[in-house]
């Protein structure tokens, strides 16, 4: 789930944008006092924007692009001087004076962009995470079903072990459960 911080050194904006952001549909949007507290806050969820002026309270906004994790980012909402004089070229930025369709738009675009990301990432450590290894019993069960289908059915193991998977598959049980189906019908 993504969120929003808001990091502006004047407290009176923060509540006007967040107000703003959660009257079109943003509904975890929080105000933090500055760069600290919001790699704080970065670092217990999955996705989420920083909103805030090229300088903070305590720190600039190119530390904690820099310390953030990927599925962070950052948008800079600043008066065109200072906007023009950030360091960071690949970081989004508003200039004042800003409307609010822009921002909404901006926000929307960015926050399903970085859900697209994260998405894809942990799809992709899904398909990489190796299985858990079997216990001994379990392994125990399904070399006797693999005996017992390559006796009676004249295969080799690997064509006995595909056809237990095959198997497993087609009715949406686990390769034990299939193995302790075949043993039962012996």
């Amino acid at each position: 789930m993504s969120f929003i911080l808001l990091a502006f050194p004047n407290e009176t904006t923060s509540e006007k944008i967040r107000t703003l952001l959660l009257r079109h549909g943003f509904d975890d949007v929080r105000i933090v006092s500055g760069g600290g507290e919001a790699l704080r806050e970065m670092s217990e969820d999955n996705t989420g924007l920083l909103v805030c002026p090229v300088r903070m309270k305590d720190t600039d906004y190119v530390h904690v692009l820099h310390r953030m994790s990927p599925f962070y980012e950052i948008l800079l909402l600043d008066s065109p001087r200072h906007i023009s004089e950030r360091k960071e070229e690949d970081v989004m930025a508003l200039s004042a004076p800003i409307h609010s369709a822009d921002l909404i738009e901006t926000v929307d675009m960015m926050l399903g962009g970085l859900e697209y990301v994260y998405r894809q990432e942990k799809k992709k450590e899904k398909k990489n995470k190796k299985p858990k290894p079997r216990s001994a019993e379990d392994q125990k069960l399904l070399d006797e079903a693999k005996l017992l289908i390559m006796e009676r059915n004249h295969m080799s193991e690997a064509e006995a072990f595909r056809f237990m998977q095959k198997n497993s598959m087609d009715m949406g049980r686990s390769m034990v459960e299939t193995a302790q189906m075949i043993l039962a019908f012996r």
